[in-house]
């Protein structure tokens, strides 16, 4: 009988045992079912928010052209004519802006360019790799206080480089772009105050006078009033100074391309914008010179020293904007330059374009440009007729 008992008893304690380690299990798998359930919840809402931060304050944008051009280039020496057609990926751009906060932002931009041939001058043809083509820290917040400060790489605000035309990287309209674009690492301080604009900037150029060390000593100004949409009428007026125009970026390249020489003195240049649209019509004008001629150092005989060199380039653009279900701009153009052969200018320009849309963010444009060269033209071109159609899309 206590046999049986004990047997029992036994019983009892084992079933027992696996009863309980099985509820102990049951409850460990369902706390730790729940635990990770939790971290999951966890991880999510913080993969949420992230996301979340990054749609609010991470803005992206870019920009791609397709040009297909055809030229005519006759020259004033024993030369043949030159006939030339080409199809080219003319621009990617991607664009990439981050409001850290109500008072940081910052600005990246990629940029690809393959552009057509320039006025016959095949080495400025060449396309790109992909290269960072600005990348700017600005610190300000213009709608609460005017003053604002950006530092890093960036085109310098020296004139508004103003064109409805087709934007090809080599043939780019207008000329005032090829004369005075300065991309640089450079630091700017400006204000704006209802619709009036001043900055200052200063950057270390690549082009030094002679005897001079390797130091920030260039700098310019820009000063501009710009008043949208104000009952119709949308207007820009504005005057820039860099203290060196040698210091664009085309101009480098022709100093370059003749052995880099050293300079007397800067060269400082000048320019003023005015736009004015109303009622569909628009007209643009710049004007851009240089303030003294370009003196080289142990190079008295290139052709930036011969004669007056003295780079003027003024543009100047109008046309209407035709609405009819689809928005159609025509614009006509003439463009007149001086003492400008070392970059391969016309001495007249002139020029006619049609800008289509045809649906939202997506432009077909097709443009005819006739080019009359100085005798002092550093190729010895005489004439040029231009064809240039272009594919673009915005986003």
């Amino acid at each position: 009988m206590k046999k049986q008992l004990w047997t029992v008893l036994v019983a009892i304690f084992v079933l027992g045992f696996f009863v309980v380690t099985a509820n102990a299990q049951e409850m460990d798998r369902e706390s730790l079912k729940a635990e990770i359930m939790k971290e999951l919840k966890e991880d999510m809402k913080a993969d949420a928010g992230y996301v979340g931060w990054i749609r609010d304050h991470i803005t992206i944008g870019g920009l791609l052209r397709v040009g297909a051009s055809y030229q005519k280039l006759e020259y004033w020496d024993t030369r043949s004519d030159l006939k030339e057609s080409d199809i080219n990926m003319t621009t990617v751009e991607l664009a990439v802006a981050a409001e850290i906060n109500e008072w940081v932002t910052g600005d990246i931009t990629f940029l690809y360019e393959d552009p057509t041939n320039i006025c016959g001058r095949k080495h400025h043809a060449e396309d790109t790799d992909v290269e960072i083509d600005e990348a700017i820290i600005t610190i300000g917040n213009t709608d609460e206080f005017p003053l604002y400060f950006s530092a890093g790489k960036m085109y310098v605000p020296f004139g508004a480089l103003l064109t409805h035309f087709p934007d090809d990287p080599a043939m780019d309209v207008p000329l005032t772009l090829i004369m005075g674009e300065t991309n640089e690492k450079a630091a700017l301080l400006g204000v704006e105050v209802e619709g009036f604009g001043v900055s200052v900037y200063g950057f270390n150029g690549d082009i030094d006078e002679a005897g001079e060390d390797n130091q920030i000593e260039s700098y310019g100004v820009d000063a501009h009033y710009a008043l949208e949409h104000e009952e119709g009428l949308d207007l820009l007026v504005g005057v820039s100074y860099i203290s060196n125009i040698l210091d664009s970026d085309n101009l480098q390249d022709a100093m370059k391309e003749h052995g880099y020489p050293q300079i007397v003195d800067y060269i400082a240049a000048y320019d003023a914008y005015l736009h004015v649209g109303f009622a569909g019509f628009f007209f643009d004008a710049e004007y851009m010179r240089s303030l003294d001629d370009i003196k080289q150092i142990d190079y008295p005989n290139l052709p930036l020293t011969r004669g007056k060199s003295e780079p003027t380039v003024a543009n100047f653009e109008a046309g209407y904007n035709l609405d009819w279900g689809r928005n159609l701009e025509i614009v006509l153009k003439y463009v007149y330059t001086r003492q400008a052969g070392i970059l391969g200018f016309p001495d007249d320009r002139y020029g006619i374009c049609l800008n289509q849309d045809i649906w939202d963010h997506v432009v077909v444009s097709l443009a005819y440009l006739y080019d009359d060269y100085d005798r002092t033209d550093i190729d010895t071109k005489d004439k040029r007729n231009t064809v240039y159609a272009q594919l673009a899309i915005e986003f």
